[in-house]
């Protein structure tokens, strides 16, 4: 009887597991800004959520986010997209397709070249809307007098994401008590693998379930040298061998970052669609490549989301605790937590994009854990919203879904 027990359990484990598949390709199909990636602005349109379990309300939420809209991050971007194009001009080596990348290249450049890693006024005020999202779906959370906490790492987009977050908030309901935290000592709960991180501790890095390196998965996914030569009338002119691929990769962030630079200049049709899915895929891989086998080392993270819930749920007091970070840090979390199957190891590269998906970590990504008591039973429940939408933990019971048992998540971790 025990082992058909485990086996029925099991089998239930693995079909809710499966039910999150995701059919990757459709969706980018579907929305042509995934294939922004992590560029892409998280979505703050209303999400209609489902009804908690009869006798419970929201009381508490434990959110981890990525910063909002950004300038490109690489330091070296825009000075690098700037001196090839401009070589090229003088070395009669542009395409008219790249002399017209040039022309609009030379309207952005003189606002863009100095913001490298900025929050723009576009990550300011999404910011501001995804805090109101936040407050229209739970209000009975921010009552008068709640107390909101916010910690973040010391970059300079993550400290003005927290302030215009924090913003938002208040606006909703003035009456909150908010306080805002940054600083060496809040690393383990933000980004404990910073190196300024004073209480770093080492880990057992992530086994990746397969064998293939970025460098051939680029070779068989990407054609880049028939991007640049869309651009270039002599590639190897314009760029050295060992440089061509790093250069489309910058051609690809900078298009997609657009949006988020508030920009309606479109640069965009330098790709075609395959090859944007296709350089979409390779990031994807790099991603999940990496975060794999550093996800062990964000697990203080969680620590911190249980050690805050458990002593709110003590208290039984109001309000929120707010971490804001990276994509590099978000992705790690929501693996350790298995949220939607983000805990599957892949064994086959191209089925990363079914397990990781970078649409998933946009600007302003975050992860909600809505707290819920009920005055006529001591068990805490809690849901979780992935970017404003019901999200799954397939390792858990489904019997109060959305809401999960508080308790039985703790025991699994």
């Amino acid at each position: 009887m025990t082992r058909k027990i485990f086996t029925l359990v099991l089998l239930f484990a693995t079909c809710a597991l499966y039910a999150q598949k995701t059919d990757w390709l459709a969706d980018l199909e579907a929305h042509p800004e995934y294939l922004d990636g992590t560029d892409m602005l998280c979505p703050t349109a209303p999400v209609k959520l489902t009804k908690a379990p009869k006798g419970y309300k929201p009381f508490y939420i434990s959110h981890y986010a990525r910063h909002g809209a950004r300038f490109a991050s690489q330091s070296d971007m825009y000075k690098w997209l700037n001196e090839v194009f401009g070589k090229a001009v003088k070395d009669d080596n542009l395409t008219e397709a790249g002399k017209e990348f040039k022309r609009k290249f030379d309207l952005v450049y003189p606002d863009f070249r100095y913001r490298t890693g900025e929050l723009s006024s576009v990550g300011w005020w999404h910011q501001k809307a995804l805090a109101e999202r936040m407050y229209s779906n739970f209000p009975e959370v921010f009552p008068d007098g709640a107390a909101v906490t916010a910690r973040t790492s010391t970059n300079p987009r993550c400290l003005m994401t927290m302030s215009s977050f924090c913003l938002g908030l208040k606006e909703k309901s003035p009456k909150i008590s908010v306080e805002e935290k940054f600083g060496r000592i809040y690393t383990p709960a933000v980004i404990p693998q910073d190196s300024g991180n004073p209480f770093k501790k080492d880990y057992e890095k992530g086994v990746l379930g397969f064998d293939e390196t970025l460098e051939h998965f680029i070779g068989r996914t990407v054609d880049y040298k028939a991007i640049l030569a869309r651009l270039f009338t002599d590639v190897d002119k314009a760029l050295p061998a060992g440089k061509q691929w790093d250069f489309t990769s910058y051609l690809y962030f900078f298009a997609n970052g657009m949006t988020s630079t508030g920009s309606d200049i479109d640069f965009r049709d330098i790709f075609t669609h395959e090859e944007r899915v296709a350089l979409w895929k390779v990031d994807d891989f790099q991603f999940y490549y990496d975060m794999w086998q550093t996800r062990p080392g964000y697990m203080p993270v969680v620590e911190d989301i249980i050690a805050c819930a458990d002593e709110r749920i003590a208290s039984g007091e109001p309000g929120a605790d707010l971490r804001f970070a990276h994509d590099y840090t978000f992705l790690p979390v929501l693996m350790l937590l298995n949220v939607n199957g983000y805990g599957t190891k892949v064994t086959d590269p191209d089925e990363i994009p079914v397990w990781c998906r970078l649409y998933d970590v946009p600007m302003g990504a975050n992860l909600h854990l809505v707290f819920y008591k009920n005055k006529k039973n001591p068990k805490v429940l809690f849901r979780v919203l992935l970017n404003g939408s019901e999200a799954r933990l397939p390792q858990l019971s489904q019997d109060h879904w959305p809401c999960y048992d508080w308790d039985e998540l703790k025991l699994s971790l």
